[in-house]
């Protein structure tokens, strides 16, 4: 299996979700999805985007996972970078609040504190919104 695969499995099966129930709510056929998770097949930019909804999965994890996305975080230093892999591939939960204590770019250009405040201030908005 592969690192897409291996993923989506321990999602579907997270969230007590059976293949076909997957399916149905991805509007993909079982098989399909059966063979994603076995590496038989490489996932599509559109299949991705019909898995994610219903696995309340990151679409960018998905994507960089099937090798569409660049595996780079953005962090510096090999120990932050594979402590944010171990993350993203565990059941673990990464809280984003950990911003606040490593280095952290975004296009090219290492985020301030400032920066940072910023955006887990518009993150807890968006949370509290989406709440309601």
């Amino acid at each position: 299996m592969n690192k897409f695969g291996i993923r989506i499995r321990k999602l579907r099966e997270n969230k007590g979700l059976t293949l076909r129930s997957l399916a149905t709510q991805s509007n993909l056929s079982y098989s399909f999805i059966a063979s994603l998770e076995k590496g038989r097949y490489n996932p599509s930019r559109e299949s991705i985007h019909s898995l994610a909804p219903p696995l309340d999965a990151d679409v960018n994890e998905l994507l960089m996972l099937a090798g569409f996305l660049p595996e780079h975080t953005g962090m510096k230093g090999s120990q932050e970078e594979s402590h944010f892999v171990e993350y993203v591939n565990s059941d673990k939960q990464f809280a984003l609040e950990n911003i606040m204590m490593m280095p952290v770019t975004f296009q090219g250009r290492e985020l301030k504190k400032a920066d940072k405040t910023a955006l887990v201030a518009f993150l807890q908005t968006f949370s509290d919104l989406k709440g309601k």
